[in-house]
């Protein structure tokens, strides 16, 4: 089993951080995490929405990122491929692929409705331009030279350079059935946001291993929770309340800056007029510990967690763990990488070895 850990650089006026001082934080969490072994670090890509996130370029971030650290790679969750030109992004891409030796691997979204009116496209191409933009991407990274004719984009006899050292692992996820059968269908992996529990998913990813099944390909599932941890469990579940209920509240935030219902419906974003998402803030503190929206408590109470995930969700191939809340103390990070690190993971980790010993 692998461990990853995910940051989603929230930073909400009430527990505000200087911009720079959280990259600076988030830069020293990688490099702490590559030195207790974890596999990956994942962001997302998103802009505009400061309690939300400020991780408006993941892709700089790594090639900072990999110049500190010497093992873990980096993943995008995801690039919202709407707002870029296909053709650059490509280059882009095949430039982060270099400087960081090889460890860039990413997800791709169609994003959420609220970014489309900020950057000046309409609802109701964003789909469109999802699918033309991820064909030409994906042309880019397999053929030296490549001429595509679409509805929003047509090249002809394109070269993008640099070339990658290698076609990366891609990854998809997010809301909709769809995603989940394209990725069973491409060979893709799925990633499992934050705050998603197991058993809400679990229609999404029967659809996934069907589709995997249909065309030959093998599942690869990456669940990220959330979690706070502390050597003594009240103490963690004491602490960690207002850090947590922050986080819902900025997934939340930028709704109020989406169009009326009626227009999402019409224009394929019905999943943001439906009320799931402004649900979340509906949900007790108590009741997201225990219907395990996160997980909080001390490393015994959560290697039981992980454990009771890991017998639920065959084809899993990785936890990734959020642990860095907007306006927390860095070393509180810190403490939650380094227990989960050395109280949870091993056991995981030599279980594994086991399996591949007797095998």
């Amino acid at each position: 089993m692998n461990f990853g850990i995910y940051v989603e650089m929230q930073n909400p006026p009430q527990r505000r951080k200087d911009h720079s001082q959280i990259y600076q934080e988030t830069l020293e969490q990688i490099e702490n995490a590559d030195k207790r072994g974890f596999s990956t670090f994942n962001t997302l890509e998103h802009h505009w929405f400061e309690e939300f996130s400020i991780s408006s370029h993941p892709m700089a971030l790594y090639a900072a990122a990999a110049q500190r650290t010497d093992n873990i790679r980096f993943r995008t969750c995801s690039h919202v491929l709407p707002l870029h030109n296909p053709m650059v992004f490509a280059g882009q891409a095949a430039a982060t692929d270099i400087l960081t030796g090889g460890r860039f691997e990413f997800a791709v979204g169609r994003g959420h409705a609220w970014v489309f009116p900020k950057a000046s496209i309409p609802l109701e191409e964003s789909r469109g331009r999802f699918v033309e933009s991820l064909e030409i991407i994906e042309k880019a990274m397999e053929e030296e030279v490549f001429s595509y004719s679409g509805k929003y984009y047509a090249v002809d006899n394109v070269s993008v350079v640099p070339r990658p050292t290698k076609k990366p692992r891609i990854f998809t996820g997010g809301a909709s059935n769809h995603n989940y059968e394209l990725a069973g269908k491409k060979g893709w992996g799925v990633l499992i946001t934050p705050m998603l529990p197991l058993d809400h998913v679990l229609g999404q990813l029967e659809i996934y291993r069907e589709s995997c099944e249909k065309h030959g390909n093998t599942p690869d599932i990456v669940f990220v929770q959330a979690m706070y941890l502390d050597d003594d469990g009240e103490r963690a579940r004491e602490e960690a309340e207002p850090y947590i209920m922050q986080f819902m509240k900025g997934n939340v935030a930028p709704m109020k800056d989406l169009p009326p219902k009626e227009e999402l419906v019409n224009k394929d974003f019905g999943f943001y007029a439906s009320g799931a998402l402004e649900s979340l803030l509906d949900i007790p503190y108590k009741k997201l510990l225990e219907d395990e929206y996160v997980w909080v408590g001390s490393p015994g109470e959560i290697k039981e967690k992980v454990a009771n995930l890991i017998e639920a969700c065959p084809d899993l191939s990785e936890i990734a763990v959020l642990c860095t809340y907007a306006g927390m103390e860095h070393w509180k990070t810190v403490r939650t990488q380094d227990l989960f690190s050395q109280q949870v993971m091993p056991a995981f980790q030599n279980q594994q070895k086991k399996i591949t010993v007797q095998k």
